[in-house]
């Protein structure tokens, strides 16, 4: 809703503007008890704002009496609460006047529409000195029908000659929201005896507490002015600092309870130890959260972006900031860098342009305006709008300031080019070439934070690895992960990726690995692709030797078992099987055969003979295990290679990279059988490090998995064996349809001087580069100088970083040619200054000094620079070299120093002939690609789609239109639940998270509010999956013991309904194995459809029988009893082995929209929930998770047991999972009825095989039933 358009509000008076609707509430059913009729509160809900002539015909069906006299208990009723209402006067709901006066001075005109008559609405406004504010009153007996049908609202728009979209409805009640609604105006609800349900919420623009909360809506739109931008940051500031002490609030609390769980509970207490687990988990949780509202008070935002929605013929602004800020209400204040839309803010002029939302579709905007802000310390100290793709002047701010400030401002000024990187789909691969300070390690660790962002549903941390060529690189972007709001991600070393891949084969006592020998030539064979094709080709020959490809035949009969063109065939459809797991699954396909032949044959064997076919066909290929060593293997390669005139070394117990690559391919390519699922995504950082065998060698390892590789082949340190350009590793990785290749050619670092000072190094080389683009910004000139000896090259060292020191420079670093060098002139500087650690594996990228070998800088960048006696002697005229002090030079972002003693290297001393010119390779930058994900329609499938979306918006629209309507009763909101909300209602990691993608669609498709679109169905909840409740939640709440005695038995041909005085539940047998059970409170209720299937697709045989104390329903594979007595469920398997029961005690319990179902799980029972992704299992045994998938595409939570059972719960609200038995053990879910799916299997995959398969959407065409 954009509150600009907005031309006049409409009221609801009663409940809304008034006090008054409790005594509705009250006086109902003390009018309907003098006439003999017993109404419940709930029932009395149903009343409000129904209208004629609805009212008496729902009354007369509430108590099934077609002569009821509405007229006379009406008027008793008037009567009743008129004499209260004398007795006790009218109170102005919270608000009223504040927002009828803010909408008097807006001159936007005002309205009531109410089912009141005419004279008692006039003369409460009257008392109350309200009759003024309103244009236009418009009474029920003015329609021929009143709420909820849709003619009161839009006989009040007429009267106001505005559209109804130009209108804002105020409602309190939900039959004044579907009045409103199906007149088509836009509406906010303020409850005031219930809370929205689902589907009532998808009918609202908004839903506030108090009507002065409505100003803000109109509020919404900041202006241009500076004064307008002030005002505008210290509103977002005080919510951000209030969302802050709610986190803190939310910790201390979490505390409290821990230290209570203390003294409560001893230390062996099973039910204690899991509160205890499930608030340390909270805990961490929370502590998470509180680090995100940290930097949202600090630095609110940084830019801006205005436009008008084409579609939704609207106007929007979003401020965009490191995270996301919500405000009470979870609508977002300020948006997630990372948010589709956000992409806008970085990429795209002015006018029309477009931003993708991962795997549904690309929006089309018109772009207004782009603003960026200084904001420092609360303060706004400047802003400029820009009509450029990324503003320089900003940039060129923050590069000037320190390495440690600059951090901090990396998301404001992302560049067009780097961001088409970090949105490129995760799902594809993408190499990139980054000249040095270009960002690459930034960009990737960005891109990374964006994934887990915008694909939650297809990557977790986990799926994650980061590889490096350090350990200081990996420590320094371990670092700065979670200031990106990323954890779990697992980084290592290239060594340590493939050691990983070794598994069981690995044995640290026994082995070890060290770094490759850079200076021994003999190393740089093992880098490259021949290496890893003679490998490859040394494999598939002992494969050869080790399957028998020959034809099978069976003794006696001579019938050919298996062909050599069948085995041929097999091998050569299943390139990507280890050689063992072809042996096994060869012998697999043969004693089939095997066994096939001898059944039912004429031919017998005598019992002894048969026994040893039996083993011989068993084994025919080989064992089930492979019994050689990968060791062992790989020392045979290097022993062939050595024969073939290979000049390598055969290490026995001490490996390398390439030694590790080989020997996990060997691993992967003979002995696995049973392969581990890896990562999803590699990220290789520096990436011209590693030579092609490396890669190959990865490919084949990690297959399926994508990647994103960052690099520099101008700075290849490795000589002879890593990457001088991208030919060979695009050809293998750049395989897809939308693969890419990007270029990063903009070096943001570096100062002009030291930019120049380090391409003059390049010059000196014989190789070709790739462009570079400095961004203009000077400073100081590139200081060399020559020292006499080595006591003065030390003290001149000391002097300059003391210097530094006092400038202000706070990450230095003393550059050595090696790690010898390093460990020297660090044991000599830390004598006058202090050193950071000295120890390569322990070093952590950080303030202060740092002596490092060039090698170790790869990656990083420093404040200010010195490159410690780089003489010719260490710094030889070649290729390797020139690359050696060029990666050394670019570290620096503002001071460079370059001291020496002896001669100084020619590289540096010596001038690059006039007419040299480096090679350049050519490339263009990265575009934007299409997402490969979105499916495109054709115009008839569209046209075909908004048919079936119109039929659906018609239906809707006449179930709450001028007809006959039976109400169901409306619930109280779970009373454990709102403090749940006031608990949990700031936190907003998952509830800002559907938001970014909300208002971005919002934005995009504003018209598209009165349609429901069922493929796009989401859970509403503001719990994802896996979150932990908070212990009050947990509680269930108070209530006398209800009676569940089986009174009544009906048996149809689709399912069995049993009525006790608490309700009434159905069973429902929907296939073999699968058992619907479904349960709604009160005597004279239905149960009603849900999204997924209701009964049997086809007929199969089940029974039912009845005897004194049972009620059982059986199929082939289940078996149900219900209990007379209590009406507890129990399920057996076909072996009539109970399976699971629910609580003999309380089976189930029902508060307004809150469901509970108790089971009677057994203390060993392992359970398990069922996350997004196939092999994604969360262990729920005796803890407390939300299991539903708030804000994801419509699904049922499932829980699996090691029994041999599922359960899954039929909801499209929140699903609670409580193990805990101090409170249940049950399961809570959000609905007008409790409905779950037992699923009897006890394989996990076919159990959610069935699952998939059988309980898919099915979308009923009433409405409110969720």
């Amino acid at each position: 809703m954009n509150t600009k358009n907005i031309k006049a509000v409409i009221f609801d008076m009663d409940g809304t503007l008034i006090d008054t609707e409790k005594y509705y509430r009250m006086f109902w059913p003390k009018a309907l008890a003098h006439f003999g009729y017993e109404m419940t509160d709930e029932q009395a809900l149903t009343m409000r704002s129904l209208g004629q002539p609805y009212a008496p015909q729902h009354l007369k069906e509430m108590f099934h009496d077609p002569d009821l006299d509405y007229t006379a208990i009406r008027n008793y009723r008037k009567q009743i609460m008129g004499e209260c209402l004398k007795k006790n006067g009218i109170e102005i709901k919270k608000g009223a006047i504040e927002l009828l006066d803010y909408l008097k001075v807006q001159g936007i005109r005002r309205a009531i529409a109410t089912a009141t008559d005419q004279v008692r609405t006039e003369q409460y406004l009257k008392q109350l000195g309200l009759y003024g504010y309103f244009d236009q009153i418009i009474c029920a007996t003015m329609v021929e029908h009143g709420k909820p049908s849709p003619d009161i609202y839009q006989y009040a728009c007429r009267q106001l000659a505005l559209l109804p979209n130009e209108c804002m409805a105020v409602e309190d009640s939900p039959n004044g929201v579907c009045s409103a609604y199906g007149a088509g105006c836009n509406v906010v609800m303020v409850p005031d005896q219930t809370e929205p349900d689902e589907t009532l919420r998808g009918k609202l623009a908004a839903r506030v507490d108090s009507l002065d909360e409505i100003i803000k809506l109109f509020e919404k739109f900041p202006g241009l002015t500076k004064e307008d931008e002030e005002h505008q940051l210290s509103k977002i500031i005080e919510i951000a600092q209030d969302n802050l002490d709610h986190a803190k609030e939310d910790i201390r609390k979490i505390n409290e309870d821990l230290a209570d769980l203390l003294e409560v509970y001893d230390a062996k207490d099973k039910e204690g130890l899991a509160l205890w687990n499930n608030a340390t988990a909270r805990l961490k949780e929370e502590e998470r959260e509180l680090v995100r509202y940290e930097k949202a008070r600090k630095k609110p935002y940084f830019g801006r972006i205005d436009f008008r929605d084409p579609k939704a013929k609207a106007d929007e602004t979003f401020y965009i900031g490191r995270v996301g800020i919500t405000d009470s209400s979870s609508d977002p204040v300020v948006l997630d860098w990372r948010a589709p839309i956000a992409s806008v803010y970085y990429e795209s002029r002015m006018g029309t342009c477009q931003y993708t939302v991962s795997s549904e579709e690309t929006f089309e905007i018109d772009l207004k305006r782009k603003r960026t802000y200084e904001i420092e310390n609360d303060r706004l100290k400047d802003f400029f709008d820009s009509d450029v793709v990324a503003n320089d002047e900003l940039l060129t701010k923050y590069l000037a300031k320190n390495k440690k400030a600059v951090l901090g401002e990396i998301i404001a000024t992302i560049q067009k080019e780097q961001n088409l990187i970090i949105r490129r789909s995760p799902k594809t691969n993408i190499i990139v070439q980054g000249v040095a300070g270009s960002g690459k390690t930034t960009v990737a660790m960005h891109r990374i934070s964006y994934i887990l962002y915008n694909y939650k549903d297809d990557f977790r941390p986990e799926d994650f690895y980061i590889i490096g060529s350090n350990r200081i690189l990996l420590n320094y972007i371990t670092s700065v992960l979670p200031e990106l709001d990323v954890y779990g991600i697992r980084q290592m070393t290239m060594e340590q990726l493939f050691i990983r891949l070794l598994y069981e084969d690995w044995d640290e006592t026994r082995f070890s690995y060290h770094n490759i020998d850079k200076t021994d030539a003999k190393n740089s064979i093992r880098g490259g692709t021949a290496w890893f094709l003679d490998l490859e080709k040394f494999c598939q020959n002992y494969e050869n030797q080790s399957i028998a490809k020959e034809d099978i035949y069976m003794e006696k009969t001579g019938n050919l078992l298996l062909s050599k063109e069948q085995i041929g065939r097999y091998l050569k459809n299943n390139p990507k099987v280890s050689m063992q797991s072809k042996i096994l699954m060869l012998n697999e396909i043969l004693y089939a055969k095997y066994e096939n032949e001898v059944s039912g044959k004429s031919v017998t064997f005598p019992p002894k003979e048969k026994k040893i076919l039996d083993k011989k066909y068993a084994s025919y290929f080989g064992d089930g295990k492979w019994r050689e060593s990968v060791f062992t293997f790989y020392r045979e390669f290097l022993l062939a290679q050595q024969e073939a005139g290979k000049e390598v070394d055969v290490l026995e117990n001490s490996f390398d990279v390439y030694d590790l690559a080989a020997l996990a391919y060997i691993y992967k390519r003979i002995k696995e059988t049973d392969p581990v699922r890896e990562a999803s995504h590699v990220v290789i950082d520096e990436a011209q490090d590693f030579g092609m065998m490396s890669y190959r060698c990865l490919h084949y390892c990690l297959y399926g998995c994508t990647y994103t590789i960052m690099g520099d082949t101008s700075q290849n340190i490795h000589f002879e064996y890593g990457l001088n350009d991208w030919d060979e590793l695009k050809k293998l990785i750049l395989t897809g349809t939308f693969d890419a290749f990007g270029l990063l050619r903009k070096s943001y670092r570096n100062t002009v001087e030291i930019s120049e000072f380090a391409n003059e190094i390049l010059r000196h080389g014989d190789f070709s580069i790739y462009p570079v683009e400095p961004i203009i910004r000077h400073g100081n000139p590139v200081q060399t100088v020559a020292c006499p000896d080595e006591n003065q090259l030390l003290a001149d060292t000391v002097t300059t970083i003391k210097k530094w020191q006092q400038d202000g420079y706070e990450t230095i670093a003393v550059i050595c040619r090696d790690e010898a060098e390093a460990a020297q002139a660090a044991e000599e500087l830390k004598k006058y200054v202090k050193i950071v650690e000295t120890d390569l594996e322990k070093a952590e990228f950080g303030d202060g000094v740092m002596v490092l070998p060039v090698s170790y800088t790869k990656g990083l960048e420093f404040d200010a620079v010195l490159l410690f006696d780089p003489t010719q002697e260490k710094y030889p005229s070649d290729n390797g070299h020139v690359k050696l002090l060029y990666v050394a030079a670019t570290r620096a972002l503002h001071e460079l120093v370059v001291l020496h003693r002896g001669k100084l290297t020619g590289i540096l001393a010596d001038k690059v002939p006039e007419g040299k010119h480096m090679k350049e390779f050519a490339a263009e930058t990265l575009t934007k690609a299409a997402e490969f994900e979105r499916v495109q329609h054709t115009e008839k499938e569209i046209e075909q789609q908004r048919r079936i979306e119109g039929a659906k918006d018609m239906a809707e629209r006449e179930y709450i239109g001028p007809k006959r309507i039976v109400i169901k009763p409306q619930g109280k909101e779970n009373e454990a639940e709102v403090r749940g909300k006031t608990l949990t209602g700031q936190k907003m990691a998952s509830a800002y998270k559907r938001a970014v993608a909300a208002p971005v669609r919002k934005a995009a498709d504003n018209s598209g509010k009165n349609e429901k679109n069922h493929t796009e169905e989401i859970i509403i909840s503001p719990y994802e999956f896996g979150a932990i409740p908070d212990n009050a939640i947990l509680r269930v709440k108070g209530h006398s013991r209800n009676n569940f005695v089986i009174k009544w038995i009906k048996k149809t041909k689709s399912y069995v309904e049993l009525s006790s005085m608490y309700g009434l539940l159905r069973i429902t047998p929907i296939t073999p194995e699968v058992i619907r059970v479904s349960f709604v409170k009160g005597v004279t209720e239905k149960i009603g459809d849900t999204a997924w299937k209701g009964k049997a697709d086809t007929a199969f045989s089940w029974s039912a029988k009845e005897s004194k104390t049972l009620v059982e329903i059986a199929t082939e594979k289940v078996t149900v009893r219900i209990a007379k007595n209590n009406g507890a469920v129990c399920f057996y398997n076909e072996k009539k082995q109970l399976l699971l029961a629910e609580k003999a005690e309380e089976p189930r319990f029902q508060e307004g929209r809150c469901n509970w179902i108790f089971f009677d799980w057994e203390k060993s029972e392992h359970l398990k929930a069922k996350g997004l992704l196939a092999a994604d299992f969360m262990d729920v045994t005796a803890k407390a998770k939300y299991i539903s998938h708030g804000g994801k595409k419509l699904r049922m939570p499932l829980v699996i047991s090691e029994k041999g059972y599922g359960l899954a719960v039929a909801s499209k609200g929140t699903v609670l999972f409580c193990g805990i038995r101090t409170f249940g053990p049950y399961i809570m879910a959000e609905g007008s009825q409790s409905d779950y799916y037992f699923i009897s299997e006890k394989n996990r995959e076919k159990l959610v095989e069935i699952y998939q398969r059988t309980l898919t959407l099915r979308y009923c065409s009433q409405a409110g039933i969720f």
